[in-house]
């Protein structure tokens, strides 16, 4: 299932994993860092994807704490940015059925 991967490349904090979870145009939309003072993420097709975690991981001191699966489409987890948790749920709203791989992902605070 493409949720356990993108589990999965998040807690190795695999930025070129995580993008290899994402069809070549996709979108991903992040609303929790709103919550620490940031501007929400619009990150828009698979190479964009992978310079954000790529960003995120050694630049912006994320992490994630305790995910597991909710369903094929929903991950619970607690997003760690820079010492600050915000518990947060990433929803898989489209997946490209020929190639299995994500084509929106919406991450919100729970």
């Amino acid at each position: 299932m493409i949720i356990d991967d993108y589990i999965k490349a998040l807690r190795s904090k695999d930025h070129r994993a995580l993008a290899e979870c994402f069809v070549e145009e996709c979108r991903l939309f992040d609303y929790c860092p709103s919550l620490v003072g940031r501007e929400n993420s619009f990150v828009y097709g698979r190479k964009a994807v992978d310079m954000f975690f790529h960003n995120q991981f050694v630049l912006g001191g994320y992490s994630i704490l305790d995910p597991h699966m909710v369903n094929s489409r929903t991950m619970n987890f607690y997003a760690n940015y820079r010492g600050t948790i915000i518990h947060a749920l990433a929803q898989i709203e489209n997946v490209d059925d020929a190639e299995g791989l994500i084509q929106e992902l919406v991450i919100r605070p729970a």
